[in-house]
């Protein structure tokens, strides 16, 4: 687990499935410090389905930090299907999050229940 002042993020391997949870609060001045993070733990894990939960992380960006975000991520890092799992109450955000990703060319799936993020994940075990 990678300790911060402001985040922590933890992963672990479930099935087959690389799980990270990021937990703490994301702002403008270390965002760019989770995404870096987020890549090296991605590439370092060789893996292709991946879980994000940020059900207790504080703070979310903007919509336009989103979006640049989604776009930045490296070619390779598109091909890995993502489930996020978010609380309710950011449904709308991560709907945004959804569309621009997928209009990115990533696949990446938005949920409230892990179990559901976990059983859309499988369906891409070969």
């Amino acid at each position: 687990m990678e300790k911060n002042p402001d985040y922590q993020l933890s992963t672990s391997v479930n099935e087959g499935i690389l799980e990270i949870v990021i937990t703490g609060e994301v702002t403008k001045s270390n965002v760019s410090k989770i995404h870096d993070e987020m890549i090296s733990i991605i590439k370092a894990k060789n893996i292709s389905n991946m879980l994000i939960d940020i059900r207790t992380l504080k703070g979310r960006l903007g919509i336009a930090d989103t979006y640049f975000s989604i776009r930045s991520y490296p070619s390779d890092i598109l091909k890995v299907n993502t489930a996020i799992v978010d609380i309710e109450e950011n449904a709308a955000y991560e709907a945004f999050h959804e569309i621009t990703a997928t209009n990115a060319g990533r696949s990446l799936k938005c949920f409230t229940d892990i179990g559901a993020a976990r059983a859309w994940l499988r369906t891409f075990e070969k």
